[in-house]
């Protein structure tokens, strides 16, 4: 009997339904500060009519560095990060920026030593006079030097708030949906400027292994789903709403800073779903 009318009598059959493979993903930002990007992976991956795991580490903290290197090597098959000219030569970059540029979007942590000096400011000049805290790290450090912004780095990101207890530096840019979490844990001695904003263009990609092209197209295409059905930006508008409501942005000072890590055929960033109209960023 030819294997093609053998398969058509099978799916006939009472119950009978065609075993799809599992996609298996492996990542390892399973801090409270990549939730977001979390549920947005699962999102994706939600859209494609296939069943999937995700797995974390469970045990073990993994710092960008070596979370990167892990992900090039392909033991781990994903991670959601700044986008750089190095990462999307070294892994596949999904370009559909997660979180609308709503990361380049920077409020300070100061401590209440400087709080006061820092409420005066509201120009990059004012700004240069201070030191910012900074992880050796992270991708956007290169926008600080750029902008003549005076920074000192450490590794370790816990550390970096117990030298802004200190008075080892005046401010640490933090983002919108980290900032608030943050300050609770430190309030203390720490306060949140509430004059001043920051912000360059700073997409965050999905950057998938090169060994797992099969999964990059898989997460594109449920991105790009989500994108049409809505689902997306009601996910983006429930996790970001409130810290949006709570920051105020329209009273805020804006500082633009120029970003020249961003590579150069980055797609424009549609900053509609957050950015008050009365807010010019370009």
């Amino acid at each position: 009997m030819h294997r093609s009318f053998c398969l058509l009598l099978l799916a006939l059959l009472p119950g009978f339904t065609w075993a799809t493979e599992t996609i298996s993903v492996k990542h390892y930002q399973q801090q409270a500060r990549y939730a977001v990007g979390n549920k947005l992976l699962h999102l994706a991956l939600g859209k494609i009519d296939k069943p999937y795991n995700i797995h974390t580490p469970k045990s073990q903290r993994v710092n960008e560095g070596r979370g990167e290197l892990q992900v090039i090597s392909g033991d781990f098959d994903v991670q959601w990060l700044s986008a750089t000219p190095s990462r999307e030569r070294n892994m596949i970059p999904i370009k559909i920026p997660l979180y609308k540029g709503l990361l380049g979007l920077r409020l300070l942590l100061v401590n209440k030593h400087s709080f006061k000096f820092i409420s005066r400011v509201k120009k990059i000049d004012g700004l240069r006079q201070y030191t910012g805290g900074h992880n050796t790290l992270w991708a956007d450090l290169p926008v600080f030097k750029a902008n003549k912004l005076l920074v000192k780095t450490h590794v370790s990101y816990e550390t970096l708030f117990r030298q802004l207890e200190d008075n080892r530096f005046d401010y640490f840019h933090r983002g919108l949906s980290e900032i608030w979490d943050e300050q609770e844990r430190y309030k203390d001695t720490l306060k949140i400027a509430d004059n001043i904003m920051l912000y360059y263009p700073q997409p965050v990609y999905f950057f998938v292994t090169k060994r797992r092209r099969q999964l990059a197209e898989d997460i594109k295409l449920g991105l790009e789903r989500a994108l049409a059905d809505g689902s997306y930006k009601a996910l983006f508008l429930k996790s970001f709403q409130a810290f949006l409501t709570q920051a105020k942005l329209d009273k805020r000072h804006l500082i633009r800073l120029k970003n020249p890590s961003l590579p150069k055929d980055a797609p424009a960033i549609d900053t509609s779903w957050w950015l008050p109209k009365n807010i010019k960023i370009l």
